[in-house]
């Protein structure tokens, strides 16, 4: 795959790895082509410095002015800009901020007076200022540091044992270009076929785990004829991902994980990446039972679990408990890629946890924005689908466009046409129906979705959606007769338990009652062990819907409390076919109140797909109060515009020269022409009438003194 340079010659698409380092080196938007260009088309990251030719003349200048400073002072600033800690190596302070690149604060601290500042001194370092750098950091009072990549780029020997010290630091201060980098170069000069297997296994996983498989199958096929054994035993954290985003196999994925977990002698590192792909697999196929493996593979580590597994262990083994302390787990500056996404997957699962039981607005810590594209991509898609469940559709089309654009980094087929489904969700949704079944069509064909039964759900939900609300009822109700229930997909599916509704509403529209009174059983069981009140409110609602042909009551009663609740969609829902019943109880003016109310609660949470169900109601309501209002006499409707204006009987009998005995036996007829039975309700029904069309009458217009 290539993409187009500025100057209009074709390059290498850049990996995650190529994209974390210029974003690094460069700042995110600062990146020149060239230096893109060159390390997208190099495995090994041979030049992975930048040049003095990248810069711009400010940042020539820059570079000229770093030359001029003493050899001492530049290895301390090199130090400092490729590690970004300034305890890595010793600094000379009032030196170092009489050079002018950096600021010393009154408390101590170091900052760089400009990013450029920062990228002139790293391409204008030479191999002598990396020399002075990599001893300075020996040197120093820290056992932590990345000196051995300096001594590297000088030329000089370098232990193994220290580039795998390196590739630590870089990794865990979340650099993981230069952690790939370093692994990779003490895998080349390993002294044995084992050693190089194993440090070449941890490359790949490191890799992975930000989202670069590009990068991880090179560097596993490169070293494949070290120690083929110890290389797949040991790369089975990155294979393992492979399978469950890749290939969409989550079950292999997991089988990979437990035979590493399996293995003796593991440290905590290792226990911490195949935990965490375990944790990650089981999120894409959305396997409740695979949880109980995963408690049991964290029962049986023999050492302690990272805070990120630990509260991902809390959390799934109590879904559904309020918040509380134990299920958090503490912000470590602990930036190794596993390490972020076991931190993702915990904060997924207190998202979801939090949706179910309303006790906060979803979402609000998922790393959606993390430098990590494989994080990234991850928070991306699955905060998507919490949006989806509560028709967050502004901000589930932004975190879309974040998993999609992150997918072109990070080619992860199932997450993308996760990212399409629910586009296409939200443009059915909203009444965007030609563009949602073309959407649809597109995904259905992708061999991908063999394998993604959950996404197959999301797409008859989006079908459901599609042909329902236009009166495709049986069609919308096979496909939600034919899916199984399950307790995932009504709490925390895409469309939630409003489905539910959905089947009733259909299954009495078509007069298939007791296949809906029987599912909303089915589903109430499943919901049982949940305290859910969304799910709960949506019970209530098909109670209500299926009580209708004998008693409004419980329609009227669940509306009037919904005022309270913020289930705006759902109770819009049920005032939509509770206005239906009143209608076809020829109880049209009150119909007609309520279809404006559903409109307008419609149209508030972006619900265009149901909007011609109303219109066509209102419609109806307004076609029948014109033909009521117009099977009034001239004499009836006179009679019955004056009480609307609410003069008695006697006064209106004074008004048109009647007896009130015989204004009252004229009202005795005009009520049920009308289907009112209040003054109130003659007085809608007469408005509605002027409305369709039939404009009333002066109750003086042609009057005769002694008609009646």
């Amino acid at each position: 795959m290539v993409t187009r340079s500025p100057d209009g010659t074709d390059m290498p698409t850049p990996s995650a790895l190529v994209l974390r380092h210029v974003e690094n080196m460069y700042g995110a938007p600062g990146a020149p082509a060239g230096a893109i260009a060159r390390l997208s088309r190099q495995d090994q990251w041979s030049d992975a410095l930048p040049r003095v030719s990248d810069l711009t003349p400010e940042g020539r200048t820059l570079a000229a002015d770093f030359r001029a400073l003493s050899p001492d002072l530049r290895g301390s600033l090199l130090a400092l800009a490729l590690q970004e800690d300034v305890s890595a190596a010793p600094l000379d302070r009032a030196a170092a901020a009489a050079s002018g690149f950096v600021d010393v604060e009154r408390m101590g601290l170091v900052t760089w007076m400009s990013p450029l500042h920062r990228l002139a001194v790293v391409a204008g370092s030479e191999p002598d200022d990396h020399g002075v750098a990599g001893r300075a950091c020996f040197s120093g009072p820290r056992r932590a540091h990345g000196g051995a990549l300096h001594l590297f780029f000088a030329g000089e020997p370098v232990e193994i044992a220290d580039l795998v010290a390196a590739a630590d630091y870089f990794a865990r201060a979340d650099r993981p270009p230069w952690a790939v980098f370093c692994l990779v170069r003490a895998a080349q000069t390993a002294s044995s076929p084992e050693l190089a297997a194993s440090l070449a296994a941890q490359a790949a996983n490191a890799a992975v785990f930000d989202g670069d498989f590009g990068m991880a199958d090179r560097v596993l096929e490169t070293f494949m004829f070290s120690d083929t054994r110890v290389l797949i035993r040991e790369s089975a954290p990155a294979r393992g991902l492979r399978q469950a985003l890749l290939e969409g196999d989550s079950v292999a994925a997991r089988e990979t994980v437990l035979a590493r977990l399996r293995q003796d002698g593991l440290d905590d590192p290792a226990v911490g990446e195949a935990l965490t792909v375990y944790a990650l697999a089981t999120i894409v196929d959305g396997d409740p039972q695979a949880w109980e493996g995963f408690l049991q593979a964290c029962s049986t580590a023999a050492m302690p679990l990272h805070p990120a597994i630990t509260a991902i262990a809390a959390t799934i083994v109590a879904p559904d408990t309020a918040f509380e302390p134990h299920l958090t787990f503490p912000t470590t500056p602990d930036g190794r890629g596993w390490s972020q996404l076991a931190g993702c997957v915990a904060a997924l699962l207190q998202s979801y946890r939090d949706m179910r039981r309303g006790t906060s607005a979803p979402c609000g810590e998922l790393p959606t924005g993390a430098g990590n594209r494989l994080v990234r991509t991850v928070a991306a898609t699955w905060e998507s689908v919490i949006r989806a469940h509560n028709q967050h559709w502004d901000r589930l089309e932004t975190v879309v466009r974040i998993g999609m654009e992150t997918t072109v980094t990070v080619p992860i087929p199932l997450m993308r046409i996760s990212a399409e489904t629910l586009l296409a969700l939200a443009e059915a949704f909203r009444g965007e129906r030609d563009s949602a079944k073309e959407r649809v069509d597109r995904i259905r064909a992708d061999p991908v979705l063999r394998r993604a039964y959950r996404l197959r759900t999301v797409l008859d939900s989006v079908e459901v959606m599609i042909e329902g609300p236009r009166g495709n009822h049986e069609h919308a109700l096979a496909l939600l007769s034919t899916r199984e229930p399950d307790v995932l997909d009504l709490t925390a599916g895409p469309y939630g338990p409003v489905e539910l509704f959905d089947f009733v509403d259909y299954a009495i529209l078509l007069q298939r009652d007791e296949d809906a009174a029987e599912r909303v059983e089915r589903t109430r069981e499943l919901l049982r062990p949940h305290r859910l009140e969304r799910a709960e409110f949506v019970l209530a609602a098909c109670d209500a819907a299926l009580a209708m042909r004998r008693d409004l009551r419980p329609a009227e009663d669940l509306l009037a409390r919904a005022q309270t609740h913020p289930f705006v969609y759902e109770s819009a829902r049920l005032r939509l076919v509770y206005a239906e019943r009143l209608r076809r109880l020829n109880r049209t003016a009150e119909a007609r109140r309520h279809l404006f109310r559903v409109e307008h609660e419609l149209r508030s949470v972006q619900a265009g797909a149901w909007l011609e169900r109303v219109q066509r109601e209102l419609r109806a309501c307004q076609r029948e109060i014109a033909v009521r209002v117009g099977d009034l006499t001239d004499q009836e409707t006179r009679i019955a515009e004056l009480a609307a204006e609410g003069l008695s009987n006697k006064q209106i009998a004074a008004r048109l020269y009647l007896s009130p005995r015989t204004v009252g036996g004229h009202l005795y007829k005009i009520f049920p022409k009308l289907s009112v039975t209040t003054r109130a309700q003659l007085r809608d029904a007469l408005s509605e009438g002027e409305r369709a069309g039939r404009g009333p009458r002066s109750a003086d217009d042609g009057a005769a003194p002694g008609a009646g």
